[in-house]
């Protein structure tokens, strides 16, 4: 596998790049629902969904203004060959269509986050799905994590949502779900899961989001 090799000087150099590329293709990031408390102590393991190109880029400035943590990406590993500036910001590889690689990659995930100061981005549905099915995929990867970790960790759900309306560009809409301890998740087993698909469920029903927002958009 292909291990994270953080440098700051990609970290500046990307700020900038994705500051402009974001402000070119979305009209404004907005937040529906509160904002969790994330326990400094502790490190944070973060479980988006996946519903476009965009993903990662979401994900790496949405955590950036929430946490100091150092972050850390799981990402497909040809892609990461493509892209190798990447694994300059915190992405390391995994293959999924090799058991061996896929559990190699898991325990270095648990090896990162022993540390406080990390957080972890794993996409539990694996792949691109569209971001409105209504059959999410959900893969077992988080709780391996969880029953291996001998400490305990949060977890975080977060869904986006690129919503179209009648601006020129789209907006990007975003809600937190409940937080978790890697230890409740080792009990159940089905927790990540149900907070993960409640939390995606709420978001994509328009009567859940503000009539204020809703106008602002269109």
């Amino acid at each position: 596998m292909i291990k994270a090799d953080h440098k700051k000087w990609a970290e500046i150099l990307f700020d900038l790049y994705l500051k402009n590329l974001l402000k070119k293709y979305f009209d404004q990031f907005i937040q529906i629902g509160e904002t969790p408390i994330i326990n400094e102590s502790k490190s944070l393991m973060i479980v988006p969904n996946h519903s476009s190109w965009w993903d990662g880029f979401f994900i790496y400035k949405l955590m950036k203004e929430y946490t100091n943590k150092v972050f850390y990406i799981m990402m497909l590993e040809e892609e990461l060959k493509r892209y190798w500036f990447f694994q300059k910001l915190g992405a390391y590889s995994i293959k999924q269509n090799n058991p061996k690689s896929v559990l190699e990659t898991l325990n270095y995930t648990i090896e990162l986050l022993k540390s406080k100061n990390n957080m972890t981005v794993i996409y539990p549905q694996g792949e691109i799905q569209p971001q409105e099915t209504n059959e999410i995929k959900f893969n077992q990867g988080v709780n391996y994590i969880c029953k291996k970790a001998d400490f305990e960790f949060q977890i975080l759900p977060v869904a986006f949502r690129i919503f179209y309306s009648n601006k020129k560009l789209p907006f990007v809409l975003h809600r937190f779900g409940d937080i978790t301890s890697s230890f409740a998740a080792k009990e159940d087993e089905s927790l990540i899961e149900k907070t993960f698909l409640e939390n995606h469920k709420i978001l994509f029903d328009n009567k859940s989001i503000p009539n204020k927002i809703l106008s602002n958009i269109n």
